[in-house]
């Protein structure tokens, strides 16, 4: 099912903003009309010839001082004035609401399964007419390439790809309880948890962060271990591959409510937020820990963490741990001419592609090597720059970085889900429903029939 644009907007629901980032378009209701739907017509443009008034430039809070040096750093190589703000608070519908108001938005950050709703409802440009598109697709890694191309276009630039649930272990309690072989499965992987437990060397020996309470937090864990347990749960165009008769589904979070009763997980992890888990893990003491894979630096780093050199990467055998996680920069669209979108693209290209006149990955290899924040390109990962400065910090170096890299060499990404128009009203309905099924307050297989009929549901009201 196909939704038109014209429909897509008068079915968005702006109630479900209340429900806390709920629907496809969270204010798209009273909007103005658009100029189209994310399409950017025309021949490719020309790289400009010098710099033009001002770009406006919107991040949330990571690294603001790395971000704003390199905003300078643009200025002075292309004459163009760079305006950085940093929006506090909810980032996703702030952005969204200034969007809708056609606001200067020259770049912007976003996540993987917001643009697909921007781009429908007209509201972000993409980047067919951006003079290296070829160029720059041809050199992401094929995960990133697929997941930033929606409806044939390509809508932005990758401003960080790592993985999210990328499973990690601290040496030292694996090491007290006696174990000495990694787990391949998450079979194996619940087995170990239990056996630490028993032997005395933890009293919560497993930290499930994506359980978390935001839902960024345990509807990505429901869709990441059910992809790594070779069980997709959407298909084309989002269509739910599962229900409560899925035995697989159905098992998998049956495991999880055991774990939650049997006391092998902090008490608390339904209602954490993200600095909860990662100082929680820091904290030493628990075995395993699927986290985001850039925070393995933070929990070996002296200062952030009560076991440094403890906590390694468990290697992938025969089953991935974990799922791609994609910050993604855009171009708002208000009607732009040429030239102002030309500018937008410079910028885009400077922070998500190469430097114009080096030629050189110069702001992503400074993700990648100063805040292990890993990027889109196989090129800049696994560069001399950023191995050497990965290795400054990295137990076990020899051993642990060839697994960080296989960690992107083919990480897994819920693309079904992620290219509809309702990925967020669904994550925002699995982040109310997942934490019963796991603390017994609802029947597993009813809090499964939920999901799938939700998913329906949105499909039916909104097309893909």
């Amino acid at each position: 099912m196909t939704t038109t644009r014209r429909t897509f907007l008068k079915r968005a629901s702006f109630a479900a903003l209340a429900a806390g980032i709920g629907g496809p378009l969270l204010s798209a209701c009273g909007g103005s009309a658009s100029t189209g739907a994310g399409a950017t017509s025309g021949a490719a443009l020309s790289a400009p010839s010098a710099g033009a008034g001002q770009l406006n430039m919107r991040i949330w809070g990571a690294f603001p001082d790395f971000v704003r040096s390199q905003t300078e750093a643009f200025t002075k190589a292309y004459g163009t004035k760079v305006d950085l703000g940093i929006v506090a608070g909810d980032y996703p519908a702030i952005i969204q609401n200034q969007l809708r108001q056609k606001q200067q938005l020259d770049l912007i950050y976003s996540l993987g399964h917001l643009p697909k709703a921007w781009r429908q409802a007209g509201w972000i440009h993409d980047f067919d007419r951006y003079w290296a598109k070829d160029a720059a697709m041809g050199e992401m890694l094929p995960v990133v390439r697929d997941a930033l191309t929606i409806d044939g276009r390509l809508i932005g630039l990758p401003y960080f790809a790592f993985v999210n649930g990328a499973l990690m272990a601290n040496k030292q309690v694996l090491a007290t309880a006696g174990l000495d072989s990694w787990p391949t499965t998450y079979d194996e992987l619940y087995a170990q948890v239990r056996q630490v437990k028993r032997s005395g060397a933890s009293d919560t020996p497993y930290l499930p962060s994506f359980w978390s309470a935001p839902w960024y937090g345990i509807p990505f864990g429901f869709v990441q271990e059910a992809m790594n347990r070779g069980m997709p749960l959407f298909g084309k165009g989002g269509q739910p591959e599962f229900d409560e008769s899925s035995g697989g589904v159905v098992d998998m979070l049956s495991q999880w409510r055991d774990l939650y009763s049997e006391n092998l997980v902090p008490k608390g992890v339904l209602t954490f937020q993200e600095s909860d888990w990662i100082e929680t893990y820091a904290a030493g003491g628990i075995a395993y820990s699927p986290q985001l894979q850039y925070d393995l630096r933070t929990f070996n780093d002296p200062a952030k963490s009560k076991a440094p050199g403890q906590f390694v990467a468990v290697p992938q055998q025969g089953q991935n741990w974990g799922m791609l996680h994609m910050g993604i920069y855009l171009i708002g669209n208000r009607g732009q001419s040429d030239e102002e979108l030309a500018q937008a693209y410079s910028l885009a290209e400077y922070f998500g592609y190469r430097d114009r006149t080096s030629g050189e990955f110069v702001v992503p290899t400074g993700w990648a090597a100063q805040n292990n924040l890993t990027q889109g390109y196989a090129e800049v990962n696994n560069s001399p720059q950023v191995e050497a400065a990965v290795r400054k910090w990295l137990p076990d170096a020899d051993e642990q970085w060839p697994i960080l890299k296989d960690y992107m060499a083919n990480p897994q990404y819920a693309k079904n889900l992620y290219h509809t128009s309702w990925a967020l009203e669904w994550m925002s309905h699995a982040s109310r429903e997942l934490p019963q099924a796991v603390n017994g307050d609802a029947d597993v297989k009813t809090v499964v029939r939920s999901l799938r009929e939700k998913a329906e549901k949105l499909i039916q009201e909104y097309g893909e």
